[in-house]
């Protein structure tokens, strides 16, 4: 084969070598893996990133709350107006038993066959003691840890187990016992009337009228009862039975008690409206609405508690 060919003869110098195609590591050249500040770099980030996200999930969690206990008021209400076409009435406050304070068979007790709860009605009326310690769905604020659970006391001389309520009847702008003692300020639910009011005796108008409000159970849930009337499941907006009603409201408490925000540990808070959720509460209006009112408007609550008081609100407030 001629030279130059590609043969390597005699005389023939030999081709170059490959060039190493692997370049050698220089000395300080890292390998693979994190440094302790790269490392600390990602915990960092990581630390952000779940700070960031803990918030979003509480606002969702809490906004889906929200929206569940607005549902519940507004399932309440469409028993409360069922129970209207029925009877052509509301229920009055104490239900069964209408001048006897806080007693079994409350206004809650009168809805239910027009909310879906016929059967529970049933029980009720057959058997006292099993049907009182049920806790109900529709009645439970979500916001609140203690949902199904059960509150205990001493009812007609005996131990009693009792389902709890967060939901309570607005008597009127003022009351003791709850009971408001100037006509003036009469609400929807207002106490010691033989037969409930009718929609047209709310002359300052079913959509301007308070009809039910948030207030959680007493922070050992000895009362806060669904079964129950009075200081289970009535309040006014302006309530003054501080130390009028031994074991129920420490007479330290601030008098008169009103729309705020409180907390399930502290008795005082069980005698103003407040709910768990962030800001301010939910409340059902004589039309059947359900509106939040925040904090920052707890005087309009006043005002719009009762049915006939000829005051003017401005509901672009709240």
């Amino acid at each position: 084969m001629p030279p130059g060919l590609g043969s390597v003869g005699p005389g023939c110098p030999k081709p170059p070598p490959e060039p190493n195609r692997s370049r050698p590591r220089s000395k300080g050249t890292r390998g693979a893996g994190f440094t302790l500040i790269e490392l600390l770099v990602v915990i960092a980030i990581i630390a952000i990133l779940i700070g960031l996200l803990v918030p979003a999930v509480q606002q969702v969690r809490e906004s889906a709350s929200r929206s569940s206990c607005q549902n519940n008021l507004k399932q309440i209400g469409v028993g409360l107006h069922n129970y209207h076409t029925a009877f052509k009435r509301l229920p009055n406050a104490r239900g069964q038993n209408p001048t006897i304070f806080t007693v079994e068979m409350g206004w809650t007790y009168t809805i239910f066959p027009y909310m879906e709860q016929d059967n529970l009605k049933k029980l009720f009326d057959s058997n006292f003691n099993a049907a009182v310690s049920q806790p109900i769905q529709v009645l439970q604020c979500p916001s609140d840890p203690r949902t199904g659970t059960t509150g205990s006391g001493t009812f007609s001389g005996g131990s009693t187990t009792a389902g709890l309520t967060w939901y309570v009847g607005v008597t009127g702008s003022e009351g003791r016992y709850p009971d408001p003692t100037n006509a003036q300020n009469f609400g929807i639910f207002q106490v010691n009337l033989v037969r409930g009011i009718r929609l047209t005796d709310i002359q300052d108008g079913s959509s301007n009228t308070l009809m039910v409000g948030e207030r959680p159970p007493a922070p050992d849930a000895s009362w806060g009862w669904w079964a129950f009337s009075d200081v289970d499941n009535l309040l006014a907006t302006q309530d003054f039975n501080t130390g009028v009603v031994v074991g129920l409201v420490p007479s330290s408490c601030p008098s008169p008690g009103i729309y705020k925000q409180g907390d399930t540990s502290n008795f005082c808070d069980m005698s103003h409206f407040w709910s768990l959720h962030k800001g301010g509460g939910n409340w059902l209006f004589g039309d059947g609405s359900v509106r939040s009112i925040p904090y920052s408007a707890a005087n309009l609550t006043i005002p719009l508690a009762t049915r006939s008081g000829s005051e003017v609100v401005d509901a672009s407030s709240f």
